[in-house]
């Protein structure tokens, strides 16, 4: 059995280091072991690449452990160019078999009317979960790869490594896992390509003024995949103004996104669901909706509230969104039987 690396990190007294990304510095190349990084309470001002696979990073509170960097897509690249939305991570995963817990991902750039794009975590590599972590910015928070190809993003300048969905070789998407976690933001706030599950967690939006409305999830689902985003007993709130804010819409024509037991807040929009502009799209993604409740779902689950072409399913149709059927696959990854 490979041999794991255990590190503690702490602004001070007792520890390895003093910074997370000293700590990632350490890991040796093409190490074959897992990576425990421990992390003390404090506020790491830092930008962060994961580029090792089966890193851990173990914080002591997603209030007390906190990683937070103010990158923008407006902000300049040493070239000149701005900076765009696939730079302006604070914390970007690169490798797969990671995790993390108990630890806050914030990008405080701001609204993105004055900013753009500030992405707080991107998650870019397969089997990756999270547990009791939160995940704070504006537009963009929460960024779930691959990159979709069909079209690729506008304005893509990227200075690392990224995957793009044409380049995956048929095979299955990225998986994500997302138990008992905050995720906050006002445009677009979770959006993306993989297939990934949100289980008890608090998705709250904030309010994006000015009659600005909101969305939650912006799934750009590839062609032929199965599952999207699915959202399982969370919990939808927030300062968000009445009725301003979408469950979702598509990024891309074949987006897939699924809220299932979910409780609703009077921000939630009466349609539910947006076309994004293109009642084409209205043919193609897939969106469903089942067993809602709280003061933002439809009335007595009468699908008639909601927009027209997205679907209300029973309980025995949506118990296929289960987390084993969206994140097993040929390799039977369950990561929720780690968490605790």
């Amino acid at each position: 059995m490979n041999a794991a690396l255990r590190i503690r990190v702490a602004k001070a007294g007792d520890a390895d280091f003093g910074t997370i990304g000293e700590a990632l510095a350490s890991i040796p190349r093409n190490f074959p072991g897992a990576t425990e990084i421990s992390i003390a309470p404090g506020v790491y001002s830092e930008k962060l690449r994961i580029e090792n696979p089966r890193v851990s990073l173990l914080g002591s509170g997603r209030n007390a452990t906190i990683i937070s960097f103010d990158d923008h897509a407006l902000r300049l690249l040493p070239s000149g160019e701005r900076m765009n939305t696939f730079n302006s991570y604070t914390l970007y995963v690169g490798a797969s078999d990671f995790s993390a817990r108990d630890l806050c991902v914030a990008n405080p750039a701001g609204e993105g009317r004055l900013v753009g794009q500030a992405v707080a975590c991107h998650v870019d590599a397969d089997r990756a979960g999270f547990c009791r972590c939160g995940f704070k910015a504006r537009q963009d928070t929460l960024c779930l790869g691959p990159l979709p190809s069909n079209p690729l993003p506008k304005g893509l300048n990227l200075q690392h490594p990224a995957n793009i969905a044409a380049g995956n070789g048929g095979m299955n998407p990225f998986r994500q896992y997302f138990r008992d976690c905050l995720i906050e933001g006002d445009v677009d706030f979770i959006f993306g390509s993989a297939a990934a599950v949100f289980q008890g967690c608090l998705i709250r939006s904030l309010d994006s003024g000015d009659g600005v409305k909101g969305y939650i999830a912006a799934p750009s689902t590839l062609p032929g995949q199965a599952f999207g985003f699915v959202f399982l007993d969370c919990r939808l709130e927030g300062p968000a103004r009445k009725g301003s804010a979408f469950l979702a819409r598509p990024w891309r024509r074949s987006a897939k996104a699924a809220y299932i037991g979910c409780w609703m807040g009077e921000h939630i929009s009466t349609a539910g669901w947006d076309n994004w502009g293109d009642p084409d799209n209205e043919k193609s993604a897939e969106f469903v909706e089942s067993g809602s409740h709280g003061p933002g779902a439809p009335a007595g689950q009468d699908s008639g509230r909601r927009a027209g072409w997205a679907h209300s399913l029973d309980a025995g149709k949506a118990s296929r969104f289960s987390p084993q059927a969206v994140l097993s696959c040929e390799d039977g990854w369950s990561p929720w039987k780690g968490m605790g």
